[in-house]
């Protein structure tokens, strides 16, 4: 157990957490910062594209064979959770099915920015992974929100109930969970990594690579803002309400060791992919979800995947996993 606070407390002190503890506590104060949003664009689309240059450049080196056990893991991982989210938030919680399916399509789905975190955290200690793992996060992305926005369909067709919203259609879901920006930009990113001449992605080096962490640091700060404003637009906010939002990550990062460690990865892989398991999407799921399940209250979902697992996540899950997966190796 000191172990583990002690990782808990070096990764505290890193600069992408504290950048986020700062951006929480100016929402606190009643600060007037404010992050322009079309600033706010433009680093979300680097901090992407950078993912997925360096997944593509990594993927060069590595065969589909080698890959296949960690797909078939990603997606199993994907959809239990959503499944296990399910089950808890709407019999346990007692939410709505609007709002169960909504909740469960992020947790099933995974947070780019906690996996950026993760990686910092091993390349700080000096671990190892897998270098396709960058490819592990966008296939984790989609299939929990499709499923949920499908069964969710399926579910108010039973019903008898009908919807006039023309954005509700499955084509659009879909256009949404695999094309949406987050998606599209990291399938970019990983093309251009895997097909670019050596010489010309130097020669993007500086902006895609050098300034990466300290534009994810502002980006975390603004995260952090965004993260607080939710909660604080939630009524009725009780320590019990949103417990699932804790107790989540630690079943998702548990799992996803244990899957790793069953298929082979080595502890810096299985702890990614625990990471990602761990994690709940706040960029790709809330575009559709809001498309296709207007019923569903976003400051409950918004306000659990990013005011409270994803700073959980920061401060205490990814050392959490990275102790469980010491007991593993």
């Amino acid at each position: 157990m000191q172990q583990i606070f002690e990782i808990a407390y070096a990764n505290l002190l890193s600069p992408m957490v504290l950048f986020f503890l700062i951006g929480i506590i100016a929402v606190l104060v009643n600060s007037d910062l404010k992050v322009p949003t079309a600033f706010y664009t433009g680093y979300t689309m680097i901090i992407l594209f950078t993912i997925g240059i360096k997944g593509g450049v990594e993927l060069r080196n590595v065969s589909l064979l080698e890959m296949l056990p960690a797909i078939f893991a990603a997606v199993f991982l994907s959809l239990a959770m959503l499944f296990i989210t399910y089950f808890l938030v709407c019999k346990l919680w007692k939410f709505s099915i609007e709002e169960s399916w909504a909740i469960s399509a992020h947790y099933g789905s995974v947070s780019a920015v906690t996996f950026i975190a993760g990686l910092a955290f091993l390349d700080k200690i000096e671990i190892t992974y897998e270098s396709y793992m960058s490819a592990i996060l966008v296939i984790m992305e989609g299939p929990a929100i499709i499923l949920a926005i499908i069964l969710y369909k399926f579910y108010i067709q039973k019903q008898g109930e009908k919807t006039n919203n023309p954005n509700a259609s499955l084509k659009h879901v879909v256009k949404e969970a695999f094309f949406g920006k987050s998606i599209f930009l990291l399938l970019g990113g990983i093309f251009i990594g895997f097909v670019a001449h050596a010489d010309g992605l130097l020669l993007i080096k500086p902006l895609f690579g050098d300034l990466f962490y300290g534009i994810l640091c502002i980006f975390l700060l603004h995260m952090g803002m965004i993260a607080t404003q939710s909660l604080k637009q939630i009524e009725k906010l009780t320590p019990f309400s949103f417990l699932f939002a804790f107790i989540l990550p630690l079943i998702g990062g548990s799992l996803g060791i244990f899957i790793g460690q069953f298929i082979g990865l080595s502890l810096g892989g299985a702890f990614i992919l625990a990471v990602l398991t761990g994690s709940a999407s706040y960029i790709a799921a809330p575009a559709a979800i809001a498309q296709a399940i207007p019923k569903a209250n976003s400051g409950i979902y918004l306000g659990s995947a990013l005011g409270l697992t994803l700073p959980f996540n920061l401060i205490l899950g990814i050392p959490y996993y990275y102790w469980i997966a010491t007991l593993y190796y």
